[in-house]
């Protein structure tokens, strides 16, 4: 019972991380990248980090950066480069390959050997994933799809480390949050200025984005997940990530008006029980 409240928890991550694309795209339409990832993580992680007032020390300084640059920084770059040049959600639909890598990073760096569900769960992911993509005269942005998959094998990567090296004793699963946000938020600063120039005028709507996407998609939405992390297994967390372009797709239908043809309503069925079968004991 307690497994199922935590998988439960750890799923309302994906399904945040689903409406990011509705909210860039909606409220924040300014096509900047680099500084909405910025603007998204920054606020939120120096917030935290000032309520909290508890720094990383010793190696773990250089170990927040890494977990910070990978789950946070560069993943955010490559998440908004993918969905301002990708149409309603395909972006997070391209990224739902995660749960690959982080098989294969578990596999390398923490010994875990796949089981015979996680094969039959990715498959049918891959066959959803597919059949969601089966849109009439669509055109995909080759780059915008590279952002994506990069994106998803940088936070695979996060992901794993994360299991892999824990967190400090002593120190809250909020705390560690924070650290990774602030962090990875850094490297971010230099590449607003050298790939964007000036910071742009914000309207409250685009000022209102930026506080929902920082507050409630990324503050709860990592916790959340780094919270599911520590208590289930890194590839169990990785396979409800179906949930993310699932809930795009269903956003985009009902905020966007896209049309849903009965082939991507047999991939929404398949991918649903995708994640039934990736997280049964």
């Amino acid at each position: 019972m307690k497994q199922m409240k935590d998988t439960l928890l750890t799923m309302l991550t994906p399904i945040l991380w689903g409406s990011t694309y509705i909210i860039a795209s909606v409220l924040i339409p300014i096509q900047r990248p680099v500084f909405v990832a910025f603007m998204r993580a920054f606020p939120i992680g120096l917030l935290l980090l000032l309520w909290y007032r508890k720094l990383p020390t010793g190696i773990w300084i250089l170990k927040s950066f890494i977990l910070g640059s990978l789950n946070i920084g560069i993943f955010f770059l490559f998440l908004f480069i993918a969905a301002y040049r990708l149409p309603g959600g395909i972006a997070s639909i391209v990224g739902s390959v995660q749960p690959i890598f982080v098989i294969l990073f578990s596999w390398l760096l923490l010994k875990e050997k796949p089981a015979l569900r996680s094969y039959a769960a990715i498959a049918m992911m891959i066959t959803g994933v597919e059949l969601l993509l089966v849109k009439p005269q669509m055109t995909i942005d080759l780059w915008g799809v590279a952002a994506a998959l990069c994106g998803a094998v940088v936070m695979a990567l996060g992901v794993v480390l994360t299991k892999y090296w824990g967190k400090p004793e002593g120190v809250s699963q909020m705390e560690f949050t924070s650290w990774q946000l602030f962090f990875g938020s850094l490297i971010l600063i230099p590449a607003v200025y050298l790939l964007e120039g000036s910071i742009p005028v914000l309207t409250p709507m685009n000022l209102a984005g930026l506080a929902l996407l920082g507050v409630v998609n990324t503050g709860l939405a990592y916790y959340l997940w780094f919270r599911g992390i520590e208590i289930l297994s890194p590839v169990r967390v990785s396979l409800l990530s179906p949930v993310n372009p699932l809930t795009a797709f269903i956003l985009g239908y009902i905020v966007l008006g896209q049309r849903i043809s009965f082939i991507q309503i047999v991939g929404v069925c398949v991918i649903i029980a995708s994640i039934f079968v990736s997280q049964r004991k």
